[in-house]
């Protein structure tokens, strides 16, 4: 992996973590890179988009109340 700048402690690292995704409605997203270690570890982990244990079923009922789901 190439240099990345640690959005902790500004400094470069060769072996940058993936500590967040950007997103931005007009001009994209970035990624947030951290150093290994102390730097990586003091960001709030992330929620995976594509966990969906963490979310409530969007369909629960449905064939109880006839809707269309």
């Amino acid at each position: 992996m190439t240099i990345q700048i640690c959005a902790r402690c500004d400094n470069p690292t060769r072996e940058p973590v993936v500590v967040a995704i950007g997103h931005g409605a007009s001009a994209g997203g970035g990624t947030v890179y951290a150093c290994p270690g102390e730097c990586a570890d003091s960001f709030p982990r992330q929620r995976d988009p594509f966990d969906h244990g963490t979310l409530p079923a969007r369909h629960d009922g449905c064939e109880a109340e006839q809707a269309l789901c």
